[in-house]
């Protein structure tokens, strides 16, 4: 019989532990209570209504999301197989890191299986490398002219 791996950490859960373990615990703990007890949504709204506001909070101030094309490999950086998205937020208070989450382009386009939108995508992807080149052309300092991304267009 195989053995089971013992964890000899005994050290005290961080923020990031909390975010990660102890609050998935607690959701699962609450989803169990609501199926069991039934409770009417107008109970449970407000405090989904004030996670969503912890949330957002720490997304405003300590959020980063980047394009990257390396990842780690041991102890060194390598290309990557090709860009990808990193997604990561902070607690506001202090400062560590309860969210790190990183997706490939090419799954987040082809994410609905729609031939015309990944169409679409490779188009956009297009524009924002003419755009790119010119800023690079231009000196590679400051920032873009446009500074807000467009509205998100609501889903049909």
């Amino acid at each position: 019989m195989a053995e089971i791996p013992e964890d000899d950490d005994d050290s005290p859960l961080t923020v990031g532990d909390f975010h990660q373990i102890a609050q998935k615990q607690i959701m699962n703990a609450v989803f169990a209570t609501l199926a069991e007890s039934k409770m009417h949504w107008s109970v449970v709204a407000p405090f989904l209504e004030a996670g969503r506001g912890v949330c957002a909070g720490d997304f405003v101030e300590g959020a980063r999301i980047r394009i990257h094309t390396q990842r780690a490999e041991g102890d060194n950086w390598v290309e990557a197989e090709e860009a990808f998205l990193g997604i990561s937020v902070s607690d506001r208070e202090d400062g560590e890191e309860w969210l790190s989450e990183t997706y490939w382009l090419s799954d987040l386009a082809i994410a609905d299986g729609n031939r015309n939108e990944v169409e679409a995508v490779i188009a956009g992807l297009e524009r924002t490398i003419i755009k790119l080149r010119e800023w690079l052309a231009g000196g590679g300092t400051g920032d873009s002219a446009e500074t807000e991304p467009p509205p998100e267009e609501p889903k049909a």
